[in-house]
């Protein structure tokens, strides 16, 4: 399988048994403040719960933020993965007082994850605490949950997000540090109950030789659509569009299906002794 993998063994290994690993101190104080000055200057505060400055912004403008955020950090990432690419970045803020919770999940299919591992990186540009809205992931999720997920489809499991709550293991990260998490594992975030906003940059991280996916999920038909798509189908929202350009070449139609996985199976893989180790290794 394509992966951008660490170039140090323990964290692939630590990365693909728990799902996620966290990296201290990824960026200097003097490129958090660069970062954050980027932030201030096109965010713009507005009654919604989460501004996402790909989505939130007119086209060009998230490209170009997207530009600034990868010169800032592809020198750090250079130094932890083989064989990469961070096509695009976005800042992620959590607005105060909006009741916005992120749910747990698992991030959209962006690749063909039979052939290919996407990675998200997320960087918090503040401190998390459990009032801004900290990170959570449920570890070892991946191995459990291994459907793909197409844009615009329900997420199959939320019936199961009451029993998940007691997996969850929040990450209390510093302004700077790196959480990198598999594009199948479980996670989410807490509501922003503090006075101030809480602002992260996130971005996929993938092999130099992976082409990035549109899978489109047809509700009146249970469908999946697959196109072949670049990064700039997404810099120009044109999934936002009822129909696709001709210019995207259609892969394949399947039907859309999900595992069906219960509470008892829930029990059962989180109360094996091989999967219940939540501690998390800071390097």
């Amino acid at each position: 399988m394509l992966a951008a993998t660490f170039k140090n063994p323990k964290l692939e290994l630590e990365l693909n048994d728990r799902g996620f690993v966290v990296i201290p101190g990824f960026l200097p104080k003097e490129d958090i403040e660069r970062l954050l000055t980027l932030y201030k200057t096109n965010h713009a505060e507005r009654l919604i719960g989460c501004w996402n400055s790909l989505y939130d912004l007119p086209v060009g403008s998230g490209e170009e933020i997207s530009a600034q955020i990868r010169a800032v950090t592809e020198p750090h990432l250079d130094k932890l993965f083989n064989d990469w690419q961070f096509p695009s970045a976005l800042f992620i803020v959590k607005n105060p007082g909006q009741n916005h919770e992120s749910l747990v999940h698992r991030d959209d299919t962006m690749h063909d994850e039979n052939e290919l591992q996407y990675r998200q990186c997320w960087v918090p540009l503040v401190d998390l605490t459990t009032e801004n809205g900290a990170l959570y992931m449920v570890p070892k999720s991946h191995k459990l949950f291994t459907d793909s997920r197409p844009m615009f489809a329900k997420w199959p499991y939320e019936h199961l997000r009451p029993r998940l709550e007691r997996e969850f293991h929040t990450i209390y990260a510093k302004a700077g540090d790196l959480i990198v998490y598999l594009d199948k594992t479980l996670h989410g975030s807490y509501k922003n109950t503090s006075s101030d906003t809480r602002p992260v940059f996130q971005g996929g991280i993938m092999h130099k030789d992976a082409h990035p996916l549109y899978t489109r999920y047809i509700a009146e038909r249970n469908e999946v659509e697959i196109y072949e798509v670049d990064p700039q189908f997404f810099f120009n929202k044109e999934y936002m569009n009822p129909v696709v350009n001709p210019k995207y070449p259609l892969i394949k139609v399947e039907k859309y299906t999900s595992t069906e996985i219960t509470e008892a199976e829930l029990d059962e893989f989180f109360g094996n002794p091989e999967h219940n180790e939540v501690e998390v290794s800071i390097h």
